[in-house]
């Protein structure tokens, strides 16, 4: 009787332990396959293919727009693929040269101008290029999805809502995924979901490419809820669909690390992708996991080795917001981050760009103006976690500490989000006040 209650005491000790214990979600045995290089280099032989024989196309006919058009998709397919800027750049450049040969009168060139605009952080040319698509007898749908999608990236969020509002097909794929940004937009993350999830029904039984898109970016949004399992799930399925798909591969590499403890895992993840192809932001996610690590000078390294390959013309302003807190936060240059976040300002004026330039005023001591500006242009107009702890900070900084706790309480639900780095700030920042 003795030995049974003992066994019985061992079995609650043993479920108390394991439910203290955080369960890992990732399992390498369900994405091993998918870390493989022959993926990659099929779909790249196959894309390099078709650049090869459009290449010879327009050789033959360099007056053709068609071939042009033609040469530049599969250009810009290509930079999703390998993440090498210059085919981003060339498949551009055949887009404008196609467009200027008709004189700008073709609006599905001029579609997807401004969609390479905005991939390129080109915002006021996405503008410009739908303006060039109405002016063209484009179509009214299509240009008016375009222009809520150029006026949000604007900070133009008065024009964004009246295009959302004129689009008559409110069950449609294209109007559900808008209406999940606006939603995201005004701080309303459970309601983007449930509408994502929605626009998710809709082209689940479709083209794979669409599938793959509303799935990986449902797994993202699961993620900044915290439904890390449901996020993992998503990334997975991605894959068995699109075993390419290396941007989920990055989110599972950011579970592993985050949640799961594993940066060791996260890391053979990460530099898989590295050996694949150039996405310059993964070197930020390597320096975040060694300066969790203690690894400062690693981390300092790839910090300097983002920089430098970002500072080049070709990115343009694709990757201004992590230089601008790299040049604050790594570097120890606030006064050319804050040169940095003026010109992001004309850029693109949304609360998040204010929050940058703010965040520059107040890492060069200019703590009055760095209070002004959050508090005029960010404060309340944004739920994006990096922006409320800079504000939070900076109140505090100010006097202002009732605002300043709340903003820090809110912060912490987004410690997935924010990293390790970010959560100890924010912990150390509640404690102070």
């Amino acid at each position: 009787m003795y030995l049974h209650k003992l066994y019985i005491l061992f079995l609650i000790s043993f479920a108390f332990f394991s439910c203290k214990q955080k369960r890992s979600i990732t399992n390498a045995d369900t994405y091993n396959q998918y870390l493989q290089a022959g993926y990659i280099q099929k779909d790249v032989k196959a894309i390099k293919t078709e650049i090869e024989f459009w290449s010879k196309r327009l050789a033959t006919d360099t007056g053709s727009y068609i071939n042009k058009m033609e040469l530049a998709t599969y250009y810009l397919k290509l930079f999703k693929l390998n993440g090498n800027i210059e085919n981003m750049i060339t498949g551009d450049s055949l887009l404008k040269s196609s467009s200027a040969k008709v004189n700008n009168t073709i609006p599905e060139i001029l579609y997807s101008l401004a969609q390479t605009s905005i991939g390129q952080h080109q915002f006021n040319n996405a503008a410009l290029y739908t303006a060039q698509a109405v002016k063209a007898k484009g179509d009214a749908y299509t240009t008016t999805l375009l222009q809520f999608d150029a006026s949000m990236e604007l900070g133009n969020y008065k024009e964004a809502y009246n295009a959302l509002k004129k689009i008559t097909d409110a069950g449609s794929f294209d109007y559900l995924i808008r209406k999940v940004k606006w939603e995201d937009h005004n701080g309303n993350l459970n309601k983007a979901i449930e509408t994502m999830e929605i626009a998710f029904e809709k082209v689940k039984n479709k083209k794979t490419s669409l599938y793959c898109w509303a799935l990986s970016n449902l797994g993202d949004m699961y993620g900044h809820a915290g439904r890390l399992t449901d996020a993992y799930n998503a990334y997975i399925a991605v894959l068995r669909k699109e075993p390419t798909n290396l941007y989920c591969l990055k989110g599972i590499a950011r579970i592993a690390w985050l949640h799961d403890n594993n940066p060791a895992e996260a890391r053979r993840i990460l530099n898989f992708i590295l050996s694949q192809t150039n996405m310059p932001d993964l070197k930020l996610m390597l320096a975040e996991i060694n300066s969790s690590e203690g690894n400062n000078k690693t981390a300092l390294e790839l910090s300097k080795s983002f920089v430098n390959v970002v500072s080049s013309s070709s990115y343009g302003a694709m990757y201004n917001k992590y230089l601008i807190e790299i040049y604050n936060e790594d570097l120890k240059q606030p006064v050319k981050a804050l040169e940095l976040a003026q010109h992001e300002i004309c850029n693109r004026a949304t609360p998040e760009t204010y929050d940058l330039l703010a965040w520059s005023y107040f890492m060069n001591g200019n703590i009055e103006k760095a209070y002004a500006t959050t508090r005029d242009f960010v404060h309340n107009k944004t739920s994006e976690p990096g922006a409320m702890m800079h504000t939070a900070f900076i109140y505090a900084a100010s006097g202002n500490k009732k605002d300043a706790k709340k903003l820090l309480a809110d912060c912490k639900e987004s410690s997935f989000e924010l990293g390790p780095e970010a959560t100890k700030k924010i912990d150390n920042a509640i404690a102070e006040l």
